[in-house]
């Protein structure tokens, strides 16, 4: 029981801190030392294979 509520608390807290940071402005995470605000990242690959992809597209 002690680990479903320390899990739960843990799950809490992440979604707050994710919420105070989505708050916050790009000036304001350069203060607090967090270069880039957390978003989801898109990963282009580059050479052949990305070139096969787009041509594979056509």
């Amino acid at each position: 029981m002690a680990a479903v509520v320390a899990a739960f608390t843990a799950w809490r807290r992440a979604v707050a801190a994710r919420r105070a940071l989505a708050d916050l402005t790009p000036d304001q995470l350069k203060d607090i030392g967090c270069l880039e605000p957390p978003a989801p990242k898109f990963v282009v690959r580059v050479g052949v294979g990305l070139m096969t992809d787009l041509m594979s597209m056509r």
